[in-house]
């Protein structure tokens, strides 16, 4: 076996299984992550570090593509959107591991380069770990990323299925950028797979990251939700969003920014 020309080809072979999983995604998970709503969420908004790292070490990741900003956020105090934050502290803990600049390069374009339609797994693990289940980030020792459901990661290393790596709970990283999140609470939506105003909906419930939701059953009556735990306790209300019986749902992201789903 010519090792060399196999390590030339991994990359390659990672490329394509990378761009099948994305051209299987749902439906509306493509849609949402395309959408003008979910770029002003992840990729418009931008923040602050939220970490320790020393401008110095920042402007050398810069530097070498480790991390990106827009030319135009260049010192900025906000100049890293939600996507760059949570990969961001990615880094930070693969540093600990002793991972090499080169390396981290490489698998930051495993996660944000391979693309299908504009599409990139980083994003992609983001929204399902948000809204549907949340996985194990795992990086092998040839540098190449995979995810994997927590009972699909236990399974595989009962039976020795996974050699060496290094595991990140990709979801703690998340939470970071969403302190006030819902993670943990089961709204109950159901059938989102082919509907994009589903999927919108529970991402603002799940992040907890809006100003207000006004829920309009009809006319004369609407209700006011400014968090998203209190519509899980008002389970008359929780139910009719369950089954889709509402007349509109008002999503007031900030002062100008808003989304309306009508029925």
């Amino acid at each position: 076996m010519d090792i060399k020309k196999l390590n030339k080809l991994s990359p390659k072979i990672k490329r394509k299984a990378i761009e099948e999983e994305l051209e299987h995604i749902p439906a509306s998970f493509f849609e949402f992550t395309n959408n003008e709503i979910s770029n002003y969420s992840l990729n418009e908004t931008k923040t602050g570090i939220n970490t320790n790292v020393s401008a110095r070490v920042i402007t050398n990741w810069l530097q070498k593509d480790v991390i990106k900003i827009d030319d135009s956020d260049i010192g900025k105090v906000k100049r890293f959107n939600r996507l760059e934050n949570i990969w961001l502290n990615v880094v930070i803990d693969l540093r600990k591991f002793g991972i090499p600049l080169n390396s981290l390069k490489y698998i930051r374009t495993q996660l944000f380069d391979y693309l299908v339609n504009d599409y990139c797994l980083f994003k992609l693990k983001i929204l399902q770990s948000i809204i549907d289940s949340p996985e194990y980030l795992v990086i092998n020792d040839n540098n190449e990323v995979g995810f994997y459901p927590y009972q699909s990661y236990a399974d595989k290393v009962a039976k020795g299925r996974l050699y060496s790596h290094i595991n990140l709970r990709f979801i703690n990283y998340i939470q970071l950028e969403y302190p006030n999140n819902k993670f943990n609470i089961d709204f109950g939506i159901k059938n989102i797979d082919e509907d994009v105003e589903k999927v919108t909906l529970l991402f603002y419930l799940k992040t907890n990251d809006f100003k207000e939701i006004r829920i309009v059953l009809s006319d004369g009556d609407t209700r006011l939700i400014t968090d998203s735990s209190d519509l899980k306790v008002n389970k008359k209300l929780l139910k009719i969003v369950q089954d889709w019986r509402f007349k509109s749902i008002t999503v007031q992201i900030n002062d100008e920014v808003k989304f309306i789903i009508e029925n």
